[in-house]
């Protein structure tokens, strides 16, 4: 049977669904790298049988000339993954490599949605604990849940952690659309249909009926771009069935009946200009980076550098995919030349994960994705605020950004729709309720040159 046939495959305690490139034991998903799912996937289709060194290779190295050590490593991952309690992978020397147990296999049933289709962060998520208790609280009961936030604040992470983590009460259930790479809003429906192994039901009605079937989980991930059409198909899911709950990650609401929104904030960071190692370890922001910074060149946090670590925390506002940018260029530079170069922070941090969007490969992507999505108007007003120095109120943005085409009376209503957008940030309980987070400052005044109203 072809593999992409398959609606999961059984054994042992494992449940592998080839078509979504997930695996769950007991229910709760299995973190394994792409190569180490290619291997499963290829010894499993033919279990029982021996699979020689070189297929193997073919099969998960096309078109790249790989060592028989990356076959070693690769499997001796996907031993620890299985776990110790029963041999799942035998090496046959000088043969290759048999899967052993036991297997059953079932043919997709193309009513139904696949059992489980979002996979955990593949990265340990730091600093989210209380947001994620509280969204694992509230996804039970609420039908229609947004994790809403700037460009880069770790809102797929969060919604993956969270599928994972509330897998169990929906029958292990959760299907996740990812409608980020979608250029075409006339694709949403189809996307939504193939995540949920539904591909004839690319109409409302149709993926609606299928949907509300069952209680599950719906994902649906990355949708300021599509917000109108994503909208329109939640409020439809909402008014028409009883399931699924719906999880949204963007960065702007829904704006819809029953919508909850929680907004993701930035971790917290350091204030102190000379603090110790010791106490920099309980800012989530400062774990973040040095584990990420470990992982890339052995960087450890000590009193020689802790400064600098502070400094390059607090300038990039504890936003995650910039903490990640940094510490991937901290090997290069080193901390202390690190936080002295990010004065120019969108020159120096352009070295994204290759696996990521386009979007998130450098900071000043994501602020254009962002910006990108922005009216004309609102434009204009972001990069007026960005000459009000830290926290400012509504009065001091109607001075800064009144003239040139925007009046005083809309410049309300403007910021209003920035801080709906995630582009300015609000504490509506304080003095001066509003604020642009420096790194959208320092890219909202280059803007402001830009347009020749420095």
């Amino acid at each position: 049977m072809d593999p992409q046939q398959w609606r999961t495959v059984e054994f042992g305690d494992f449940r592998l669904v080839p078509h979504t490139r997930t695996l769950y034991r007991h229910g709760a998903p299995v973190r394994l790298t792409g190569r180490a799912f290619d291997l499963l996937v290829a010894l499993v289709e033919q279990a029982g049988a021996v699979v020689a060194k070189d297929e193997l290779i073919a099969r998960v190295w096309p078109r790249t000339v790989v060592e028989e050590g990356n076959l070693r490593v690769h499997v001796g991952a996907l031993r620890r993954a299985l776990g110790g309690e029963r041999t799942y992978v035998e090496n046959v020397v000088g043969r290759g490599y048999s899967f052993v147990a036991p297997v059953r296999r079932m043919a997709t049933d193309a009513a139904a949605p696949p059992p489980l289709a979002a996979a955990a962060p593949l990265l340990r998520l730091i600093g989210r604990d209380a947001v994620l208790d509280q969204l694992a609280h509230a996804v039970q009961s609420e039908r229609l849940l947004t994790i809403a936030g700037p460009g880069g604040m770790g809102k797929t992470s969060v919604a993956l952690a969270l599928a994972a983590r509330g897998a169990g009460a929906f029958g292990g259930r959760v299907v996740r659309a990812d409608l980020a790479p979608l250029q075409d809003p006339a694709q949403l429906l189809a996307t939504v249909a193939q995540a949920a192994g539904l591909p004839g039901a690319a109409s409302h009605d149709a993926l609606c009926a299928a949907l509300g079937r069952r209680r599950m989980l719906l994902v649906l991930d990355g949708c300021e771009h599509l917000i109108d059409g994503v909208a329109a198909l939640a409020a439809r899911l909402r008014r028409t069935t009883d399931a699924p709950h719906i999880v949204v990650t963007s960065r702007e609401p829904l704006r819809i009946d029953g919508e909850r929104v929680v907004r993701l904030p930035p971790l917290p960071v350091p204030m102190d200009d000379a603090p110790a190692p010791a106490a920099l370890s309980g800012y989530a922001a400062v774990q973040l980076f040095v584990e990420r910074a470990s992982a890339d060149g052995g960087f450890t946090l000590d009193d020689g550098n802790a400064a600098a670590v502070a400094a390059i925390c607090r300038r990039l506002d504890g936003i995650p995919l910039a903490l990640e940018l940094a510490a991937g260029r901290a090997a290069f530079f080193g901390v202390h030349e690190l936080a002295r170069r990010l004065s120019d922070c969108f020159a120096v941090l352009t070295r994204g994960r290759r696996t990521a969007l386009p979007r998130h490969q450098t900071l000043r992507a994501t602020l254009d994705w962002s910006h990108d999505l922005l009216t004309p108007a609102e434009q204009a007003v972001l990069r007026r605020l960005a000459t009000l120095r830290g926290a400012f109120t509504l009065d001091d943005a109607v001075h800064a950004a009144q003239g040139s085409g925007i009046a005083a009376d809309d410049v309300p209503g403007h910021v209003a729709q920035l801080v709906a957008k995630s582009m300015v940030a609000a504490e509506p309980d304080g003095g001066a309720p509003y604020r642009l987070l420096d790194t959208t400052r320092s890219y909202a005044l280059e803007k402001l040159h830009a347009a020749g109203e420095g």
